[in-house]
């Protein structure tokens, strides 16, 4: 397989246009749950909006299309699970996959590197001031991954604006 730096995450960035206060969603998807979080181009943070128990491609697809037509967001970021030295692996092929399909319905969707943000979602999730129980609810670490992937994402395209209309 490829490494990363060889072949692009993802098709040249369409949110490159996106608008100060354009909305985003972003997904951290694994194979039980899909971390939802959401921002506004020109800000620096993401908010938790919680995680989807994956159903299936099928079922997941038109759950992740309403969640953004909630957030009123114009593009879907999507984690992109790369391993540390930048390779990519079966899960990097799952994900692209449903980015496609997601595409294929009607979503833009762009790709963020998502090294290291489950590890920074653990140790905030374990070191915060939530309750245990809380700490363990499920979906709560997809959660706080896909608010890392999107923050990573604002501030890589500057915070300021992703560009020109």
């Amino acid at each position: 397989m490829p490494d990363a730096q060889d072949r692009p995450l993802g098709p040249a960035d369409p949110a490159d246009r996106l608008p100060v206060g354009a909305r985003l969603i972003a997904l951290d998807v694994g194979d039980a749950r899909i971390g939802v979080a959401a921002g506004t181009v020109g800000s620096l943070l993401a908010f938790g909006k919680g995680a989807l128990d994956r159903q299936g491609t099928r079922k997941d697809v038109p759950a992740v299309l309403a969640r953004a037509a909630e957030e009123g967001a114009a593009a879907v970021v999507v984690g992109m699970p790369v391993r540390l030295d930048g390779s990519e692996s079966p899960q990097t092929e799952r994900v692209r996959r449903f980015a496609a399909a997601l595409s294929e319905a009607g979503a833009t969707v762009v790709f963020e590197d998502e090294r290291l943000t489950t590890r920074i979602a653990q140790r905030q999730v374990s070191g915060s001031e939530l309750p245990r129980s809380r700490r363990q609810v499920k979906g709560l670490l997809d959660e706080a991954a896909a608010v890392q992937i999107l923050e990573s994402y604002l501030k890589r395209v500057g915070g300021s604006g992703a560009g020109p209309a």
